[in-house]
């Protein structure tokens, strides 16, 4: 015999522990693996436009992108056994941090007033949604 229990929704996961720091460092580096992503799609792009659509660069930077992608899959699903998603949902959005580096560092894209803001915003938005 099956018997269902009720659970009401409070929001959170109370059948997980609370992550360690290990696991948020390990959250975060996932964060950035896929990153790194951006990195490939836009030097895909670029060899796009250079040297066209089946040059060998378009190939290997579609392909490292399309890699990059699947074993960020990978571990995204192994981190959410051990996170509420709202928790783990929150935290990806520190891409956006990462992206913003990446274009400065990688690409010498100019650093905005407005880039440094949202920045900040979705920095504070992820304290805020840690602290709950």
């Amino acid at each position: 015999m099956c018997v269902n229990k009720f659970i009401p929704f409070t929001g959170k996961d109370n059948m997980k522990p609370a992550a360690s720091p290990k696991r948020f460092l390990l959250l975060h580096f996932n964060i950035m693996l896929f990153s790194v992503t951006g990195i490939f799609s836009k030097l895909a792009a670029n060899s796009i436009n250079e040297v066209g659509l089946f040059h060998i660069n378009t190939v290997i930077f579609a392909g490292l992108m399309l890699l990059n992608c699947a074993v960020y899959a990978l571990f995204w699903q192994q981190n959410l056994k051990h996170f509420d998603v709202n928790v783990a949902y929150a935290h990806r959005s520190v891409y956006n941090v990462w992206s913003l580096l990446w274009a400065v560092l990688v690409f010498s894209e100019k650093l905005t007033v407005g880039n440094i803001i949202g920045t900040v915003l979705i920095i504070a938005g992820i304290l805020v949604m840690q602290s709950e």
